[in-house]
């Protein structure tokens, strides 16, 4: 696995993942290792599906800070990464992923809860208007924060589980 040189790492899903960020980031002492949409103008024409690659193939490309690699799990799909953590072509023996992978499968697992949280008490509601869109996301992802800093600083004699629908109840 890539050694952190900080000891903070941000693992990103690909709504947020970009070159840019990984940037801004680095000037602050963090990696950054995330997947990234199909559809984003950083990636070169390679590294997107195409039928030429074979299963289980890796594509690598490498610049001062960053790593970009593709992977192909089966036959016209690829999996586009970022990372400013790795910067080798190494892959694992035993999966035969890129490690970039294998790292990003081991430390997405609060990305995924995060999403989990917010779609399951959601104030999302139907609008055509992308900055409401944003603020109902922003509003779930503040719940959910909240609720694990209260549940990091609630005291021993106090319930450990709490459901984030009844956190919100009882904040408002």
């Amino acid at each position: 696995m890539g050694q952190d040189r900080g000891g903070r790492n941000v693992t990103t899903d690909n709504f947020f993942t970009s070159v840019d960020l990984a940037n801004q980031l680095k000037n602050k002492k963090f990696t950054l290792v995330g997947t990234m949409k199909q559809n984003k103008r950083e990636i070169p024409q390679e590294f997107k599906p195409a039928r030429k690659h074979d299963e289980n193939s890796s594509i690598f490309g490498f610049t001062k800070d960053l790593t970009l690699v593709s992977y192909v799990p089966q036959k016209n799909k690829s999996v586009v990464l970022l990372s400013s953590l790795h910067h080798d072509s190494a892959i694992c023996s035993h999966s035969g992923e890129p490690e970039n992978i294998e790292f990003y499968n081991k430390t997405k697992g609060t990305v995924d809860m995060l999403d989990q949280m917010c779609e399951r008490y959601t104030i999302q509601r139907a609008t055509r208007r992308w900055t409401m869109a944003m603020f109902y996301g922003m509003i779930n992802t503040t719940a959910v924060n909240a609720l694990v800093i209260y549940a990091h600083n609630m005291r021993k004699d106090q319930p450990k589980k709490i459901k984030l629908r009844h956190f919100v109840q009882t904040c408002t």
